[in-house]
């Protein structure tokens, strides 16, 4: 009998087993069962889902990619590439495909010009000439008998962008990054990818079925390369970086120490851990771990959507600009414009109070230590220097005195910045939430959120306007996210200031808190709910905008309307 069986919510055959890179990504907060499902490309959700479509591309490379086809494969030149990327929005003529939206179609216009001059430069170096490669690499191994988990067989995959020498000696994956080149990949990452390049064979896209070798090709195009090569290049700036560089051997070698264990654990996942991972989870039907919260945000208008996560901070980005939501919070792209130092300060404060309030053994704020340079430190590898420094020493001396974890005993529980989440079958929505932290006390629970401001708050207008966080918050506690006794229970926001602070409160079990809670996240997820193309709002926020560099409405608002000089 299989060690691994399909979870509640799903069915079919779990006898092909496909890994791609992802799967070596290991993180505290993915949910192993989701990967696990996710690996298993003949299991399907059980019934499966009416199948629902958004209006605008939401593969962030998806653009990019079929514009480099056609550079590379198609061998179309640049300018008209990029003619017909803008003349279609991405969407290419072809049939079902959704167009993108305008800041995403000039973010890849400016991404293909970052990378052909990537290749160019890598070129310049002098590294063996390569030339594109059309078909995938794919490691397929095929067993005789099931195994102990049931597979018969076993297919590796590495997406990014191939090239080979005119030989087949060398062979080279590209992989992408939205922003600068990531240096920081795993070694199970890197070594996946070069096993899958050393020993891959050319393969068919193989979706819903195993992949099919390509027939016909020459002996150069299918033969085992002697040097293999990984190159990280950033999209954002055209920057690359070479992460491996060597000989079959060696990835043999690393392949065994790093990435085995790695693909081992992914394969044989069986915890629940919800998060936002749950909107791709094909289990997610019959997942008891994940809370329903029935009707959580209210009736919304615009029907069902292809299932999505919302968090509070999500709204707001959206209700400020519905184009600076698409683009930086759904697509990811962000300015590599340094953050401006109120929202940095913010950062390191509150990735300094995380370190400590983790800390084994528990210790309460006023027993330990701040920054020892109030003008220059860092946290979170957030670093402060001058005003910004003192300002935020002083803000962490001030929660001392309001520290959660002052008087708590030590039977309680404590999380620090957990990923809450529910779900809203009607809506088909999954409601993410990250508070700074919870504990338990006295069989309720606290939820704590910190923030830091430099003046105090506005008193004309209510705490969960102000911050929809709290709104979030009082209505996944009022649903029972946490559990715990909802009468010993409240919501907590701290303020810190330089000189000093503030502790206001909100009781989930109050029918009136609730009913405000609301109101609240109901007038910000309706448009949201109904949108669709995510219009730019310009306006002031448009100065220090993460994606003004592809936003023209944005752009010429602030030419027409330059901010006052300083």
């Amino acid at each position: 009998m299989s060690d691994w069986v399909p979870p509640p919510g799903t069915a079919g055959d779990g006898s092909l087993v496909r890994t791609g890179l992802p799967a070596t990504r290991e993180d505290v907060r993915d949910c192993p069962i989701a990967i696990a499902v996710r690996t298993r490309p003949l299991v399907r959700a059980e019934p499966e889902p009416a199948r629902r479509y958004e209006r605008l591309q939401g593969f962030t490379l998806k653009p990019l990619m079929d514009t480099l086809d056609l550079i590379e494969h198609r061998k179309w030149p640049v300018a008209q590439a990029l003619e017909e990327l803008r003349r279609t929005r991405g969407a290419f003529r072809l049939k079902g495909r959704p167009p993108a939206h305008p800041g995403l179609v000039e973010w890849t216009a400016a991404a293909v010009s970052h990378y052909l001059a990537a290749r160019a430069a890598g070129d310049a170096e002098g590294v063996v000439r390569t030339l594109p490669v059309e078909d995938e690499w794919v490691v397929i191994r095929r067993l005789g008998k099931p195994d102990r988990r049931g597979a018969t067989r076993y297919e590796q995959t590495a997406w990014g962008r191939r090239y080979a020498s005119a030989d087949g000696s060398v062979r080279e994956l590209w992989l992408l990054s939205f922003g600068p080149a990531r240096e920081e990949r795993s070694s199970a990452e890197v070594a996946a990818a070069a096993h899958t390049v050393a020993f891959g064979v050319p393969g068919a896209a193989g979706y819903g079925k195993p992949y099919q070798p390509v027939e016909g090709l020459s002996a150069a195009r299918t033969a085992f390369p002697r040097r293999i090569r990984v190159v990280g290049v950033g999209c954002g700036d055209g920057g690359s970086v070479v992460l491996f560089d060597g000989e079959p051997q060696e990835i043999r070698r690393d392949y065994a120490e790093h990435t085995v264990p790695a693909l081992g654990r992914a394969v044989d996942g069986t915890e629940r851990r919800p998060g936002s991972g749950c909107v791709g989870c094909r289990a997610l039907g019959g997942c008891a771990a994940l809370p329903r919260a029935p009707g959580l945000l209210g009736p919304l208008p615009g029907g069902r959507r292809p299932r999505r996560s919302v968090s509070a901070s999500d709204l707001r980005s959206y209700g400020e600009c519905p184009a600076h939501f698409h683009l930086t919070r759904q697509l990811k792209l962000r300015s590599p414009r340094p953050e401006n130092g109120a929202i940095l300060r913010g950062r390191a404060v509150d990735a300094w109070l995380n370190e400590r309030h983790s800390a084994v053994p528990r210790r309460a704020c006023r027993h330990t230590r701040g920054p020892g340079n109030p003008d220059e430190w860092s946290a979170g590898g957030h670093v402060l220097t001058g005003e910004e420094a003192r300002l935020g020493a002083r803000m962490i001396a001030e929660h001392a005195a309001l520290c959660p974890l002052d008087g708590l005993a030590p039977a309680e529980q404590v999380r620090v910045q957990p990923q809450l989440v529910c779900y809203d079958p009607a809506l088909d929505l999954v409601v993410v939430a990250t508070p700074d932290l919870v504990h338990s006390r006295a069989g309720g629970w606290i939820w704590r959120e910190v923030k830091t401001k430099a003046t105090p708050l506005w008193e004309g207008r209510s705490l969960m306007r102000t911050y929809p966080q709290l709104a979030v918050a009082v209505l996944m506690m009022a649903s029972g996210v946490l559990g715990g006794d909802l009468r010993r229970s409240r919501i907590e926001l701290e303020m810190l200031y330089p000189d000093g602070c503030g502790l206001e409160e909100l009781d989930p079990g109050l029918p009136a808190v609730v009913d405000e809670a609301r109101a609240v996240i109901s007038e910000l997820a309706a448009p949201w709910q109904r949108d669709g193309s995510y219009e730019p709002a310009p306006g002031r926020h448009c100065e220090g905008c993460e994606a003004l560099d592809w936003c023209r409405p944005g752009r010429e608002h602030l030419a027409a309307s330059p901010p006052p000089s300083r």
